[in-house]
């Protein structure tokens, strides 16, 4: 897969979270839940971005 499969996947995965957001029957701790979700894929993405540029730290 490159990078672009995998970001439009991610992206895919983060749009449906914030889709079920919008559900107005949704507990506050189910909100939660998705926010944390909506929170981790946005961090997964960044990611992935920094690795296909090679922008991340590199250890020795």
């Amino acid at each position: 897969m490159d990078h672009l499969e995998i970001k439009e996947k991610l992206e895919a995965i983060k749009q449906d979270l914030l889709n079920k957001m919008e559900n107005p029957d949704l507990s506050s701790e189910e909100k939660a839940n998705l926010q944390l979700s909506l929170m981790n894929y946005e961090y997964i993405i960044e990611l992935a971005d920094m690795n296909h540029f090679e922008r991340g730290t590199r250890l020795p």
